[in-house]
């Protein structure tokens, strides 16, 4: 009687540990989800700021270029053909 006794209150001990864990587990993983979502939310919108950014050099000459992958003037327009034969 006396070792029926001692395993009930183990066994309540136990569940209420294994319990009180998994609320813990449910709370950390929820936390977890809300920092991973930051995380990717944060990096997708610097990844849409840094593509959308015009990246202006100026070499020694003092002449201005744009850097946006297309080659031209400050206001990004290619030379002519006229200007082009000029030269």
């Amino acid at each position: 009687m006396e070792d029926e006794k001692k395993w009930g209150s183990a066994e309540s001990w136990l569940a209420e540990l294994i319990e009180s864990a998994r609320t813990n587990a449910k709370h950390w993983f929820i936390a977890w989800l809300v920092t991973l979502i930051a995380l990717i939310g944060t990096n997708a919108y610097w990844i849409y700021v840094f593509q959308s950014y015009d990246y202006v050099s100026q070499t020694s000459d003092g002449v201005n270029s744009i850097n946006t992958g297309t080659q031209g003037d400050v206001i990004n327009e290619p030379k002519s053909a006229a200007e082009k034969e000029a030269k």
